[in-house]
Order: C-alpha cells, then sequence, then structure tokens
C-alpha cells in the first residue's frame, strides 16, 4: 500500500568501503527511483570508514550513515512510495550483507481522529 507519506529505514552490514563521490552518486540514485526533486545537496562529510550523507528534498529528506561496517539509511517522503525499487538498489549499492528493513506509512490526521 502507499500512502499519503512514507519512511524506508534501512539498517545493514556493508562489505565495501566508500569515498564522498560514491556516497553523493548513492543518494541521488536512491531519490531518482522514486521520483522525488532535489532541492539541496547531496552533501557528504567524513574519511575513512565513517561516512555521513544527506540530501534535501522536495518531498523530505534521505540521508546515509557509515560507521565502520554498519551502514544506516532513511528514504522519506511525504508523498507515499513503493520501497520495492530503493530496497533493491540500497542492497546491490551499499553491498549489504545483512539488513533489517523498516517501513512506515505515515496517516493523515482525519484517518487518525476517527478511530
Amino acid at each position: 500500500m502507499i500512502g499519503p507519506g512514507t519512511h524506508l529505514m534501512v539498517d545493514g552490514i556493508t562489505l565495501m568501503s566508500f569515498t564522498a563521490p560514491y556516497l553523493e552518486r548513492f543518494l541521488r540514485d536512491a531519490v531518482g527511483v522514486v521520483g522525488m526533486k532535489v532541492v539541496a545537496g547531496p552533501f557528504v562529510y567524513g574519511r575513512g570508514d565513517t561516512w555521513d550523507g544527506w540530501v534535501l528534498l522536495a518531498e523530505s529528506h534521505a540521508t546515509v550513515h557509515i560507521y565502520g561496517e554498519q551502514c544506516h539509511v532513511d528514504l522519506f517522503s511525504c508523498k507515499g512510495f513503493d520501497v520495492e525499487e530503493p530496497v533493491a538498489l540500497i542492497r546491490h549499492r551499499l553491498k549489504l550483507s545483512k539488513q533489517r528493513l523498516e517501513v512506515i506509512e505515515r496517516i493523515m490526521p482525519e484517518v487518525i481522529y476517527d478511530r
């Protein structure tokens, strides 16, 4: 089901090392597969095995955080999206050996109050 807003969270173990240009391209591609519009960024900061990256979107934001082999990706949009394609891209491009996925679909306030 695609709701009025989707928050995809992927936590995993990565098998690779990264560079700033690689993570910038990853963030652009991750938001591109769900048709989000980049307003600013991507911005990537780090070195060695510690990296943080984020991109500001017209619809919200996306982030990637890497600490050693731990990898955390958040893709959030105020409009709903199908998570299948971005999950496949995240798994492939970050070379995740293990991962945990969580998807939260936003509910509009009138739906909450009707319960």
